[in-house]
């Protein structure tokens, strides 16, 4: 994103709160916050263009505490507090990782290969909307989203219950955007629930 872009993205930010069900959570960085989130064990992802890319904060690093000196805030619009108050015992005011990203705006989703085994624990009780397309032949299919952890869930076939696995492929919200843009262009189109 670019600087303003950046500005506005945070002025709207809200806390990820979700289950981390794939290898990380993708990061909105500015190019002067990079090393902060590089230091705590964030991993570059480029973009296949060769143009760009971003920043991705493995799962298994969300729990970790932050290094003693490290800063609370480093959100390039907000104040930078170098304090000592504000770093606290154990780094950071004794935030997480998580903890600390959510601090400074930065988590913008899920990022990578969804791990099967947490998502069907995270969505148990989890009320998805559902979403079907369908195209003239009468082939249809049906995305489940599940918002608050950030993954879809599709299948080709309807089913009595939306949380049981039938032959079901999860994905992050971004590859299921992928795939219902690449429906559209095939000549699938979304159905009304009240038409369905």
């Amino acid at each position: 994103m670019k600087k303003n872009e950046l500005r506005k993205w945070r002025e709207n930010y809200t806390d990820y709160d979700g289950t981390p069900v794939t290898e990380g959570l993708r990061l909105e960085v500015h190019f002067d916050e990079k090393d902060y989130v590089k230091r705590i064990g964030a991993r570059w992802h480029p973009d296949p263009s060769g143009k760009g890319g971003h920043w991705y904060m493995p799962t298994k690093e969300l729990d970790g505490s932050m290094p003693s000196d490290m800063d609370t805030i480093v959100n390039i619009f907000e104040a930078l507090d170098t304090t000592e108050d504000a770093r606290g015992p154990g780094g950071a005011n004794g935030l997480t990782r998580l903890g600390w990203l959510n601090k400074n705006k930065m988590i913008n989703g899920a990022y990578g290969n969804v791990d099967m085994d947490a998502v069907i624990g995270a969505i148990e009780d989890i009320e998805p909307t559902e979403h079907e397309v369908r195209d003239a032949a009468g082939t249809h299919g049906h995305f489940y989203v599940y918002a608050t952890v950030g993954v879809v869930g599709y299948t080709p076939t309807p089913r009595d219950n939306p949380n049981i696995d039938y032959n079901r492929t999860y994905m992050t919200m971004e590859q299921a955007r992928t795939m219902w843009d690449d429906f559209m262009e095939l000549g699938f189109r979304p159905v009304s629930q009240e038409s369905s």
